[in-house]
């Protein structure tokens, strides 16, 4: 069997001026969608407006995950997952900060509150569990941002052996950065886009189509076999569907 995974920093309603403005990109982003039909999405940065734009011209998705503020108007990292393929068993939001358990905490000097939302499902008509963890880490505050990579990996070891694991964001730093080589070093998940050239995994281009920071991927259970990885950088609908490329990943599992 084979699932699809996608990750997709949005870029929240700032707004912004023109064709960025999240008014006239999210039909862009749900063409992107219908066009890959991934079977989980973590996306970052989306406000609940936001998210609800998108699934309503998503009908076959719904979604999990809470804001980073606990106020429900803050930023999510929610993730999209079909219900006709997969089905939710349990799911919970973590902030990054000493105190995980607090919405909206910060602990490690980061000027913006950090999260993760993960969910468990079953996978219909096979005997197999998926967790995915979806996070965004901080972007100007290093420990803050190592610091959440830690916490986000002891919580990858916290769910059951059996779960097959998936972990989805914008880490905000390239891979031999200290917290994404906390990720490389885990014997349990692999970078689905470390086997391409550095050059090529780059996602942030702020609306400028030419990538410049490889802050992006998926990392998958080593159980999975990647079938393909892709960086989607076109532009749909005629514009830029955000200032980060998405990244898919088709995966496949033996049984």
């Amino acid at each position: 069997m084979s699932i699809t995974v996608m990750t997709f920093n949005l870029r929240y309603d700032k707004p912004d001026p023109g064709i960025q403005q999240w008014g006239k990109r999210f039909t862009a982003i749900a063409s992107l969608i219908q066009h890959y039909q991934p079977d989980l999405l973590g996306t970052q940065e989306g406000k609940i407006h936001q998210l609800v734009d998108l699934q309503s011209l998503l009908p076959e998705y719904q979604y999990i995950g809470g804001d980073r503020t606990g106020t429900g108007n803050g930023e999510h990292c929610a993730i999209f997952y079909k219900p006709q393929v997969l089905k939710l068993q349990e799911t919970q939001d973590f902030y990054l900060s000493d105190t995980p358990e607090i919405p909206g905490s910060i602990t490690w000097g980061n000027r913006l509150p950090r999260m993760a939302t993960w969910g468990t499902f079953t996978i219909n008509n096979y005997r197999i569990s998926i967790t995915i963890v979806n996070t965004h880490l901080d972007h100007e505050n290093v420990k803050a941002r190592d610091l959440g990579a830690a916490l986000v990996n002891v919580k990858l070891t916290e769910f059951s052996a059996e779960n097959y694991l998936l972990l989805t964001g914008d880490f905000n730093t390239s891979p031999h950065n200290t917290a994404r080589t906390i990720f490389a070093n885990n014997p349990q998940i692999q970078d689905s886009l470390s086997s391409i050239p550095l050059e090529k995994q780059k996602t942030f281009h702020n609306f400028t189509g030419s990538a410049w920071d490889a802050i992006d991927t998926i990392y998958c259970d080593r159980r999975f076999q990647i079938q393909q990885v892709i960086i989607d950088d076109q532009q749909w609908e005629g514009l830029w569907p955000s200032d980060h490329f998405p990244v898919i990943a088709k995966l496949s599992i033996l049984s």
